[in-house]
């Protein structure tokens, strides 16, 4: 996969919160981190969650844990 900064894509992942896998569409800025390793030692992505940043009207950041699936849709 191509480098992620102004990439939108779709990502799939477990969520604790609905007890299911769900799949959203996200970018990277300059406030989300990325992947990175959490302080208790396992791998998050965080990312910009685009539909719920329009559903809301303003920033809405969310991370995936331990495993996810990304596709990339294009870059701007």
């Amino acid at each position: 996969m191509k480098s992620l900064s102004k990439a939108i894509f779709y990502i799939k992942y477990f969520a604790t919160k609905h007890g299911e896998v769900i799949e959203r569409k996200g970018q990277l800025d300059g406030v989300a981190k990325g992947e990175y390793v959490c302080k208790k030692g396992y791998p998050c992505f965080n990312y910009l969650d685009i539909w719920a940043t329009e559903k809301f009207g303003k920033p809405q950041y969310r991370t995936a844990s331990f495993k996810w699936e990304m596709n990339e849709t294009k870059t701007i």
